[in-house]
């Protein structure tokens, strides 16, 4: 991504119509609601059609690395993660609660897009039910909004700590 949080915390001032900001903030708040109701065949739908989710650590993030934990270029890939969670993922089952800020949305480089920064807190409950904090971190995006609606065209999951829960089975 070609833009860093200072330049968001410094043009998150710019005019954005209000209507828009709406779009926006309902969009991520849509993705972490789907995500919770345990609807993840919605998830791709979030996307653009070329659109790109990477999970990754702070220190990777930092370094520039561009693996992550995960990452998927394109609905395609989404949607054969969707598959796998279907079909060959051995889990137990448990829920997620997600908490996420209220964003900083600037412009972004092209007409129609903006690019945003959340912070967010991920609760996790097990079927006999513990919980625990699973994850927390910030989720940098960037969207577009095309016809009304609005999409990520790439968002960026930087979770604060290296430790990685091996039960990463949905995306964050």
């Amino acid at each position: 991504m070609g833009w860093h949080m200072n330049e968001i915390a410094q043009r998150s001032d710019e005019r954005l119509d209000p209507s828009v900001r709406t779009l926006l903030e309902d969009l991520i708040s849509a993705y972490a609601f789907a995500l919770d109701d345990e609807d993840i065949d919605r998830w791709p739908q979030f996307f653009t059609e070329s659109g790109v989710y990477v999970l990754t650590t702070k220190e990777n993030h930092d370094a520039g690395l561009p693996i992550g934990i995960i990452r998927c270029i394109g609905r395609g890939m989404m949607s054969d993660r969707v598959k796998a969670f279907h079909t060959a993922n051995i889990f137990e089952p448990h829920s997620y609660s997600h908490m996420v800020s209220r964003p900083l949305i600037a412009l972004g480089p092209q007409r129609d897009s903006y690019v945003a920064r959340s912070n967010f807190q991920v609760v996790r409950t097990m079927q006999d039910g513990r919980a625990e904090l699973f994850a927390t971190g910030k989720y940098l995006d960037s969207m577009v909004v095309e016809s009304g609606v609005a999409r990520f065209q790439e968002r960026i999951v930087v979770l604060n700590s290296r430790q990685v829960d091996i039960l990463v089975v949905m995306p964050i």
